[in-house]
């Protein structure tokens, strides 16, 4: 007997998309249906991802957890059999909480369907979850996912981009900072001395910036602006050639979306410490390269320390890919959950 996947339908497609096409190659699209009945007696069931298996008459229920923070949404943690969370810290978590939690490698964002069946799924979807959603909000995420999003193949580097000579590519958002999310004093700052550094070294061709909003505070980060817009394919290109990408801990010291994609692109990544857990922790100098500060003297000695040697780049990339194809794909994810 074939195994039957049952989705939420009131899940948030634009940060779930990823697992959803992990099940898809799984279990196959047939096997897969959406339904509400099973997930109605969860509070705020939108926050996570919601889905439950069904094989040889038993069911598995499964919630992964996609937020920012590595706080237990206990609603959900109750209701399920297996908690993943892409931002665990089982340190910080009540212990009473490490019996179903699992980490993940963070994910990101990806198109699932072409655009005729973003609109079947959207609003067949829609009319199965009506009264529980704000309408305009639920259908945005559908848009956003096939709009702002690629499939997860534009990640393979199937045919190489044309080398640029010394290229440095780095785009990131400048994030609103308060006094609750100090991310001026946090990510905003840390990313800012990366790209100060790159601009400041003659050798290196250089683009990119910080993507602000009009809310946003940037009267300390004038000199590292991105003014301009930029599509998710030519992002992904200009990543491919870059000869190395900066991560840090992003909004709320979550992992964030960049260290998902850097690692599925296999790209020699240059690292603050993590604040969360991983399936594996990753590796200075196998398939990462921590700087203990961030400095811009530390991240200038980390790049040059790259540039400079691309023996040592190589094996940074190819430990980076490895990486990822053992504990980061859609199905590699899933699998960690125990399907």
């Amino acid at each position: 007997m074939k195994s039957k996947v049952i989705i939420d339908p009131l899940v948030n497609v634009y940060y779930a998309g990823f697992y959803i096409q992990g099940l898809f190659d799984i279990f196959e699209k047939q096997n897969i249906i959406f339904q509400s009945t099973p997930f109605e007696s969860i509070e705020n069931r939108s926050e996570n991802f919601n889905f439950i298996v069904t094989s040889n008459g038993r069911n598995i229920k499964y919630s992964i957890h996609v937020d920012d923070p590595y706080d237990i949404k206990e609603n959900h943690y109750n209701w399920c059999d297996v908690y993943g969370n892409v931002n665990a810290n089982f340190d910080k978590t009540p212990h009473e909480y490490h019996a179903k939690l699992v980490s993940l490698t963070p994910s990101f964002g990806i198109r699932v369907w072409n655009f005729p069946q973003t609109l079947y799924y959207c609003f067949t979807n829609l009319l199965k979850v009506n009264s529980k959603v704000n309408v305009r909000k639920f259908i945005g995420k559908y848009r956003r996912q096939f709009e702002l999003r690629l499939p997860l193949e534009y990640y393979q580097l199937i045919n190489k981009p044309k080398e640029i000579e010394n290229y440095i590519f780095h785009l990131s958002t400048l994030w609103q900072s308060d006094e609750w999310s100090k991310n001026d004093e946090g990510v905003n700052r840390v990313r800012a001395n990366f790209i100060r550094v790159c601009k400041s070294i003659g050798s290196i061709n250089f683009e990119g910036g910080l993507s602000f909003k009009n809310d946003s505070s940037i009267t300390q980060f004038n000199d590292v602006l991105y003014n301009g817009t930029m599509s998710m394919r030519d992002y992904i290109e200009k990543t491919k050639q870059s000869l190395l990408v900066f991560n840090t801990p992003s909004f709320w010291s979550c992992h964030g979306w960049k260290l998902g994609e850097f690692l599925a692109l296999g790209k020699a990544i240059i690292s603050t410490p993590l604040s969360n857990d991983l399936p594996e922790p990753l590796e200075h100098g196998k398939n990462i390269h921590f700087i203990e500060n961030d400095s811009e003297e530390e991240i200038k000695k980390a790049v040059f320390h790259i540039i400079n040697n691309t023996e040592y780049r190589i094996h940074l990339e190819r430990g980076a890919k490895e990486y990822w194809n053992k504990y980061g794909t859609p199905i590699k994810s899933l699998e960690l959950l125990g399907l």
